[in-house]
């Protein structure tokens, strides 16, 4: 189904639910593409959006060139889990009965090539319909604040926006009460580091667990920049300008490992700020 997304400021054409390479591949080379492109070429629309729960599609629809926004499934138990079309598997307790470690790669190099090519990820689903609120309903097993929840997304690469879901007026409040809460409050890092078969060892979560460095450097984000570059095996134009507009690098680090005693995870920072230095030369 393609729908009109429309504000004061842009208009989006929005293709809806595709979660299979089969559908895609038929969205792609038949009428839905061919009818919004020509909606955007006349002015009718400002770009093509598409939404997906499964990552596979979602990247094939990033590195199209076509799609500019990805509506898209984010929060801490989703990313856990393999691409799949059937998107009650997402949610399945058979999903979350083993021992879990890290984040899809399918995921993490979605995300990261959104990033990279300015594709913006309108985030879905980051309560998980409200489980991950609730302890008892949690595959988590343990419960989140609407903070956390919104504050992962949106620290994720590529995300631009989360869509959050409301029940009540109070609801709505403490989603939007987001704007004003304090680094503690939205602080998801203490929460994961204790779910009970989910294991995020060694993985660098963005959460900035590690500061303050002695020398200032911002380690979440030369992480994510070079964790981008790498993942490209070279260093994108783009993520190379982000870099450099950091007022400390990598090449600062003065190796006393202060970062690594905070850090909930595990993850080696002096070891990624040693080779940050030598990919982007400083």
């Amino acid at each position: 189904m393609l729908s009109l997304l429309r504000t004061d400021y842009i208009d989006v054409g929005m293709i809806h639910y595709v979660d299979s390479l089969e559908d895609w591949e038929t969205i792609v080379q038949g009428p839905v593409m061919a009818y919004a492109l020509d909606l955007k070429e006349r002015g009718v629309i400002g770009h093509i959006g598409l939404s997906s729960h499964n990552p596979q599609v979602a990247l094939q629809a990033a590195v199209s060139g076509q799609i500019e926004v990805l509506m898209f499934s984010v929060n801490p138990c989703y990313d856990l889990q393999p691409a799949n079309e059937d998107v009650n598997a997402l949610w399945d307790e058979k999903s979350y009965q083993g021992h879990l470690v890290n984040m899809d790669p399918k995921r993490q190099q979605l995300y990261e090539v959104c990033q990279r090519q300015g594709v913006g990820v309108t985030v879905m689903k980051a309560f998980g319909g409200g489980d991950l609120l609730d302890a008892s309903l949690s595959p988590a097993g343990v419960a989140l604040t609407a903070k956390q929840c919104l504050h992962y997304a949106l620290t994720r690469p590529g995300v631009a926006t989360v869509l959050t879901g409301a029940r009540s007026v109070a609801e709505l409040e403490e989603s939007v009460s987001y704007e004003n809460a304090s680094q503690a409050e939205k602080d998801y890092a203490t929460a994961f580091a204790s779910f009970p078969r989910i294991s995020w060892e060694g993985h660098c979560m963005y959460c900035s667990h590690c500061a303050p460095c002695p020398q200032q450097i911002e380690v979440a984000s030369v992480t994510k920049f070079f964790n981008l570059a790498r993942a490209q095996g070279e260093i994108p134009e783009t993520v190379r300008e982000h870099y450099e507009l950091l007022a400390h690098h990598a090449g600062e680090c003065i190796q006393c490992g202060a970062c690594e005693t905070r850090c909930p995870f595990g993850v080696s920072i002096m070891k990624n700020m040693k080779q940050a230095m030598e990919l982007f030369g400083k």
